[in-house]
């Protein structure tokens, strides 16, 4: 992995792991059987695959396409696992349907373990190929690509999503990243982007991340640190 380069992939994957690690978690710790207790693991799970979904398609768009130029046999490994990745989802939202048809304690008790086998299925594909990406797309990238270019492919990916979206994002990158990485990005955000969208980022923050850690960041921000 080249330090000194632009990792397109960085701080959306630690959000998107974040949010998979959170997941798995709170299903893990949620009596299944109990149909008022089970509803926030099911609007998660919903909420998950709604964003990988998302972000499949604009890797698919906005990155894979410009690295199939160069490496097209890759590219089109990355596109058959994104294919699995489909079936997957597709798997774990049907898994969430049938624990909503379940009329019973019991019945709801058996949905609920499919579902998390189903999402640790989902959970453990997407963990390694998110590792494949960092390791091998990002070589493909910086071979033949800037830092300038591939940041502009962000950008790019960054003006299809809407505000609300973009919010949830925000969300979880925040809760995924290190207090370094969130200081470089609220810096860049203050210098590059609207003031809205800045104060709505730091509220973000405020609102999700603990409180010593939110400290930290606020105090660095208001001193103008440059990391």
């Amino acid at each position: 992995m080249n330090t000194n380069r632009f990792n397109v992939f960085n701080q959306i994957h630690k959000g998107l792991r974040a949010l998979l690690f959170d997941t798995v978690m709170q299903i893990q710790q949620t009596d299944m059987s109990n149909a008022e207790a089970a509803a926030p693991v099911l609007e998660q799970t919903e909420l998950l695959l709604h964003l990988f979904d998302s972000h499949a398609y604009h890797e698919d768009t906005c990155i894979l396409s410009a690295a199939e130029q160069h490496s097209p046999q890759v590219i089109k490994d990355f596109e058959s696992e994104h294919e699995t990745d489909l079936a997957l989802s597709n798997s774990l939202r049907q898994k969430v349907t049938d624990y909503r048809l379940g009329q019973s304690d019991a019945a709801r008790y058996v949905a609920g373990y499919n579902l998390y086998y189903a999402l640790n299925d989902f959970v453990a594909f997407n963990l390694k190929h998110m590792n494949k990406e960092e390791q091998l797309l990002n070589t493909i990238l910086w071979t033949n690509y800037t830092d300038a270019e591939i940041l502009g492919m962000e950008h790019q990916i960054q003006q299809q999503i809407e505000p609300e979206k973009m919010l949830t994002y925000f969300k979880w990158m925040i809760k995924g990243i290190n207090n370094t990485e969130l200081i470089i990005w609220l810096n860049a955000v203050k210098a590059h982007a609207p003031d809205f969208v800045f104060n709505a980022l730091l509220e973000t923050c405020q609102q999700n991340l603990p409180q010593d850690r939110w400290a930290v960041v606020e105090q660095q921000i208001s001193e103008g640190a440059a990391i």
